[in-house]
């Protein structure tokens, strides 16, 4: 299910403006209006997953094809970060992602696909909240050892093909932009060892593939989860189930 444009606040908050001079009610009013968002999509009964990763990998059309084939609901952080709140400092920002976050998953146990490198944002507090919940998270990185590799790989993609790598970026950029791709995909392969989180590696020279895989891998994971889940506990947890409150 493709994502759709989140509606911002009325009144966003002043430039600069502090965290405590956020307004709760002014935030909660927003989260209501994605969460009727979410509503009126129907997304499918899937349990909701978070997909994380190294900025420019792929994992938006990732999460993007995995939306299309599951029915899910994609969400993407930038969405939440750029159009709820423009105004507000980078900090702030976190803070309000990992807020509309937690409420939204609780909201949705199933049926919502969140997608985005803020999902990783130090101290990746979210991705731990969501798996001692029982939340699936899938990380995504790339394969290549060397910055080298990868600098080769973004100069061949930026011959044949008409984007971002071709806005101002010298090669001495891309090597330079190269080596921080590949610095944050070691940290987010260790990270994810570290925490008994998944993690894939994906092979860009052979993107269509490599993305298919991955989508795949990750909806046995959702369908796994699904069928392992306590009678019951799905329907509980999803809106618009009655019992016991």
């Amino acid at each position: 299910m493709t994502a759709q444009p989140l509606q911002s606040p009325s009144t966003p908050p002043s430039r600069g403006a502090p965290a405590p001079a956020l307004r709760k009610a002014a935030i909660d009013a927003a989260l209501g209006s994605l969460f009727a968002q979410v509503a009126q999509a129907a997304p499918g009964n899937l349990p909701s997953v978070l997909i994380s990763g190294t900025i420019r990998c792929g994992k938006t059309k990732v999460a993007s094809k995995l939306a299309r084939r599951t029915g899910l609901h994609h969400i993407r952080t930038d969405d939440i970060r750029n159009e709820f709140y423009p105004d507000v400092s980078e900090a702030d920002k976190r803070r309000i992602v990992k807020y509309v976050f937690r409420r939204l998953l609780l909201r949705f146990p199933t049926g919502v696909l969140i997608d985005g490198t803020a999902l990783m944002d130090a101290p990746c507090e979210l991705p731990l909240w969501a798996a001692r919940r029982g939340f699936a998270f899938h990380a995504i990185g790339y394969s290549f050892d060397t910055p080298e590799a990868k600098h080769r790989d973004l100069l061949a993609y930026r011959a044949i093909a008409s984007c971002w790598t071709k806005r101002s970026r010298t090669d001495a950029e891309m090597m330079r932009f190269a080596r921080r791709l590949i610095r944050r995909s070691q940290d987010i392969r260790a990270f994810c060892a570290a925490h008994g989180l998944s993690y894939f590696d994906l092979e860009s020279g052979h993107f269509d593939a490599e993305r298919d895989r991955i989508v795949q891998a990750i909806r046995r994971d959702l369908e796994t989860r699904q069928a392992r889940a306590r009678p019951g506990l799905l329907a509980r947890l999803t809106p618009g189930a009655t019992g016991p409150k």
